[in-house]
């Protein structure tokens, strides 16, 4: 979009604050409608969000019902704009209807819109796979394709398994990897989700603490700590009556996500990286998240130089087209037994043909107008504006941290109680704001950013403008 449309658009959602707050259960819109029929068709579980808006945030609202996107902003159903400050669970980080990704998804869709998986490769799928071996760090290579990042977890999981004839992961507490069977395994953020389903979970998990300086699980502070965390883990690994002898991988989130947006201190993800290799443990490293360029880099672990033996991706490989991968070291996959009558490990839309494209395409994109070296700029500047907001309601906010275009502002009293009804609260005024926000944390109190890697720097300065406002008026 030109510099005078997104200002149009900025204008048209500050002109039009009645409507937002206006919008909600029970009123005679297009969106009622919707979420009417939602509520009929959808999974119940799913669609009960009138009922879940009114217990978080005491008010019975309707979800948002989007119906287009364009760059920074979205639109729902009613028509009213707002700013995308998550890309759509950071995927979208080129902006929505990128053209040049819906050019690429449509020239390949009108050439061959599926493949046959790992049994006759698309041309594309060859040069995807090439494509993304030369972005990858260090002699990661040699991939597995899929559909969804929980997927590639599992896929990981496998390729650990295979490699080391162990089957024992360690996992991080707060660390989210997915929904999926395979991928609960080696989930920590909420019991919640495993509770019905624990019968049929891999138990042999051992989660320990990450590296959350903030809220750290042994009482230590950064300047003392010397990575508490990493020396308890070793002492794991090493301990004959530990219980974790038989550890395939170690898996982590270079910054947690869904956890809180969880920023661990310079130098611990290579002195992880070296606890794993001492230890003969592989180390897997869930980029699903941080991955194409979100917290400054092309990939997270490129903060510190550190290569894993095994990395997740996902999301923003593609802009929104499912695709994820598993990618490893030539030495994981020699492990890997070859296909004989039928492949242990495969799925009819491997390797799709156009999401293949669409990851061609989007890799482009970030290398060429160098979306990484944006996100770590503007990144930089929206983290200390933030700071400046925080410092006027140290009552409230404790804690702002983030790298790149990933932030997190975490609400709690000055002791560290969580205060996930401010954290709610923000969310739902910003909504009222034409801004949308998710919540993160184990206690949903934190307060994410995950814009779209091209955002405008006009979109953040009214986002500013606004949260400045609803924070400085909120009650403690």
């Amino acid at each position: 979009m030109k510099e005078q449309e997104i200002r149009a658009v900025l204008d048209s959602i500050k002109a039009n604050q009645m409507s937002y707050k206006a919008s909600g259960y029970g009123k005679p819109m297009l969106e009622t409608a919707l979420v009417d029929d939602l509520a009929r068709y959808e999974c119940a579980g799913l669609t009960a969000r009138r009922a879940r808006s009114e217990d978080e945030v005491g008010v019975e609202r309707d979800p948002i019902v989007i119906a287009r996107g364009e760059g920074a902003f979205i639109w729902d159903a009613d028509g009213r704009p707002y700013v995308d400050m998550g890309a759509c669970f950071a995927v979208a980080a080129y902006g929505h209807a990128n053209a040049e990704l819906v050019e690429a998804l449509t020239t390949q869709a009108q050439k061959m819109m599926h493949g046959m998986g790992d049994v006759y490769p698309t041309d594309t799928k060859v040069t995807f796979l090439k494509r993304l071996a030369e972005l990858a760090p260090g002699n990661l290579n040699q991939a597995l394709l899929s559909q969804s990042g929980a997927e590639a977890v599992e896929t990981a999981i496998k390729m650990a398994q295979m490699a080391t004839k162990r089957h024992r992961m360690i996992a991080f507490e707060s660390c989210y990897h997915g929904l999926s069977y395979g991928a609960l395994s080696v989930t920590g953020h909420s019991d919640a989700f495993k509770a019905p389903f624990m019968r049929r979970i891999c138990a042999e998990t051992t989660y320990v603490p990450y590296a959350n300086c903030v809220r750290c699980a042994f009482g230590q502070t950064p300047d003392q700590c010397g990575f508490t965390c990493l020396r308890h883990l070793e002492r794991l690994l090493r301990a004959p009556s530990s219980g974790c002898g038989d550890v395939a991988a170690v898996i982590a989130e270079p910054v947690q996500g869904r956890g809180g947006d969880i920023v661990p201190p310079k130098g611990w993800l290579k002195a992880l990286r070296d606890v794993c290799t001492r230890n003969g443990v592989l180390l897997i490293l869930d980029e699903i998240y941080t991955g194409f360029g979100r917290t400054g880099a092309r990939f997270a672990c490129m903060h510190e130089d550190v290569v894993p033996d095994i990395l997740c991706l996902g999301k923003a490989m593609t802009g929104g087209f499912p695709l994820s991968a598993a990618i490893a070291t030539p030495q994981v996959l020699r492990h890997w037994p070859l296909n004989t009558a039928e492949a242990i490990h495969t799925s009819t839309f491997l390797g799709n043909p156009m999401g293949c494209a669409v990851g061609l395409k989007a890799m482009e994109i970030l290398e060429r107008d160098q979306l990484a070296q944006r996100a770590a700029k503007l990144g930089d500047w929206l983290l200390s504006e933030l700071r400046r907001i925080a410092q006027a309601r140290r009552d409230i906010i404790y804690d702002v941290r983030g790298k790149g275009f990933m932030i997190g502002i975490e609400f709690a009293d000055k002791d560290g109680t969580p205060r996930t009804d401010l954290a709610l609260k923000i969310v739902d005024e910003m909504r009222d704001h034409g801004f949308m926000l998710l919540p993160s944390g184990p206690w949903s109190q934190v307060v994410s950013l995950s814009p779209p890697l091209m955002m405008p720097k006009a979109c953040l300065e009214a986002f500013l403008e606004v949260f400045e406002t609803c924070v400085l008026k909120i009650r403690a």
